[in-house]
Order: structure tokens, then sequence, then C-alpha cells
């Protein structure tokens, strides 16, 4: 084959080699027009917006879940679905009784649970304490650590009732108080978005005293 003719065919299989690699690539390749540069930044606005129109639905939506946690602040929210609650109350008296640097020998607990009422999202639980010779000092401290500790406001004072140890020559005093806590049950919890709930009941405790 003639050099002339080899070269002739070499050019034409380079044509054709382009000409297919221009029809196979050349609509991938978008010259940036001002009609093309135009209507992209159209495009980028409307997607803007529809990012800012969906932040917004969900912050809304974040500040009604938060709105309707705040309301589960008076309510007692067990640690998990199966916690035995009427031992995370009576430890958490406890805690407050030791704060209150009142000795557990000088009082005693009674704790009752009332059975679920069907349709209610809550169970009732009645806690009946005695405290035995103790000061009006401890008394003060006591009552102090029931307003400020966080989980306090659980317990919803039903019945109190003091006197003194001796009606002639009073060295101490005894008291009687009965609290009510409401308990709230899965469904509830559920409802609420209150599934993680050591972290829920800190979030809806914090914004419960910043009001």
């Amino acid at each position: 084959m003639k050099p002339k003719t080899r070269q002739t065919i070499l050019v034409v299989a380079m044509v054709f080699i382009g000409f297919f690699c221009v029809k196979q690539y050349l609509p991938m390749i978008q010259i940036p027009t001002a009609k093309r540069v135009t209507q992209k930044r159209h495009e980028l606005e409307s997607l803007q917006m529809d990012l800012m129109v969906a932040k917004k639905t969900y912050q809304d939506q974040v500040n009604d879940i938060q709105a309707m946690q705040s309301l589960a602040g008076p309510f007692w929210i067990p640690s998990s679905p199966s916690a035995k609650v009427d031992q995370e109350i009576s430890a958490e008296f406890n805690r407050i009784t030791r704060l209150a640097q009142l000795s557990t020998a000088a009082n005693s607990q009674k704790i009752d649970i009332a059975r679920e009422k069907n349709g209610s999202s809550f169970q009732e639980v009645t806690l009946s304490v005695d405290f035995k010779n103790v000061s009006m000092r401890d008394l003060t401290r006591f009552f102090t650590q029931m307003r400020t500790s966080p989980k306090g406001e659980k317990f919803r004072w039903e019945y109190c009732k003091i006197n003194p140890d001796n009606p002639r020559t009073p060295t101490a005093a005894n008291m009687s108080a009965r609290f009510k806590i409401l308990v709230l049950n899965n469904d509830a919890m559920a409802f609420l978005g209150l599934t993680d709930a050591p972290v829920a009941e800190r979030n809806a405790a914090s914004r419960s005293r910043k009001n």
C-alpha cells in the first residue's frame, strides 16, 4: 500500500472517530451562554427557597414537639418502658432526704401504685412517709430540698401533719405526709416523643424551670 493511500485511510479513520466522539460527548458539554446561566440561577434560587421552607417547617415541628414535651414536666417519666416506678420513686425520695441530711432511720415509707384507668395516660402512685423525732431545722431543709430538687415538683403534696414529739416537753417533731406522683404510661411517652426518657426528662425540667 502506498504511503499516500495509507495517510488517506488514517485521515478518514480519524475523522470518523472524531465525528463519533463529538456526537457522543457534545450533549454533555454545556456552553455557559447567557440564557443558560440565567436558567441555572433561577433553578438555584428556587432550590434555595424550597430549602428555606423546609427548614421553617422542620423548626415549627421541633417547636411543637418541645411545647408538648414541656407539658410532661410535672409527670414522672420512667427511665425505661419496663422500669419499676416504685423503686425509682423511692430512690429519688431517699436522695432528697439524704441531701436534706435526714437520717433514713428517722423515716418510714409506704408506696401504693393504683391500677391504671382505661383511657388514661398515666397511673397514680401514692407515697406515704413518717418522720419521727426530727428537728424543725431538719424539716425546713427537707422542704427546701423538695422545692429545689429537679424532680421535686413531681411529688404533689396530698397531706401533711406536724406534731411535737411530746405535747408537754417537746424536744423534736413528728411529721406524717402523703404525696401523689403521676407516672406517664408507655403510650403517652411514645406520643410525646419521650422514648429517650432521661434526656427528655432533663429537657422538660430545664424548660419548666426557665418558665
